[in-house]
């Protein structure tokens, strides 16, 4: 047997929409567009997919501003590409050189709602940001929330704001000793010492 043609079919969304770019398809795509940070919950809700706003969510989805300048979203989630095909996110060019979808660790996606461009930071489950057993553990143990979005147990939020405040981050932020005091009862004075904090997390883990 012979001759017969060779079909590429595209691994994920992205490329998807990088190879209708390069063929000038691009004006085919049909860009998925929500009007309300609800509607994307609602839309993830429905999925089979698993996540969590690991941050921030005290006043999502119905009492935040919904723009590119003050919002941001923090997921983690159990598969990072059917998320990202969920909410249609697109990895912004300047940050493409070091995006996960180019082999790096940047995992912003910009989603499209209510006519502003949202960056959703999607982190998935074994991408090394938290302990990939803690991370499965996070996701077992989640609840919807009152305003019926998927937040981590009181116990996993208090200890990664922790592990965020102290590993990921330079300074401890105003933010950050809010919860910290509130949910951790520690005092803001503890909540500020990052060789305190370091030791209860350290007895967590």
């Amino acid at each position: 047997m012979g001759g017969g043609y060779s079909i590429h079919a595209t691994d994920n969304i992205q490329e998807c929409k990088d190879n209708m770019k390069a063929l000038m398809l691009h004006h085919e795509y049909q860009h998925r567009h929500f009007d309300t940070l609800r509607r994307v919950f609602d839309v993830l809700n429905f999925s089979e997919s698993k996540y969590v706003v690991l941050r921030n969510f005290e006043k999502m989805p119905d009492n935040v501003a919904v723009d590119s300048n003050h919002l941001d979203v923090d997921l983690l989630v159990d598969d990072y590409y059917e998320v990202k095909r969920i909410l249609d996110g697109d990895s912004p060019q300047h940050f493409w050189s070091v995006s996960y979808e180019n082999g790096e660790h940047r995992v912003v996606n910009t989603v499209s709602i209510g006519g502003h461009g949202v960056n959703f930071d999607v982190r998935h489950v074994g991408d090394n940001y938290l302990d990939k057993q803690w991370q499965q553990d996070i996701l077992k143990r989640r609840f919807s929330s009152r305003t019926g979005i998927y937040i981590p147990s009181e116990e996993d939020h208090l200890f990664s704001i922790i592990y965020h405040a102290i590993i990921q981050k330079k300074v401890i932020s105003d933010t950050y000793v809010k919860v910290m005091t509130k949910i951790g009862n520690f005092t803001a004075a503890q909540a500020r010492d990052k060789i305190f904090l370091r030791g209860e997390l350290d007895s967590f883990m």
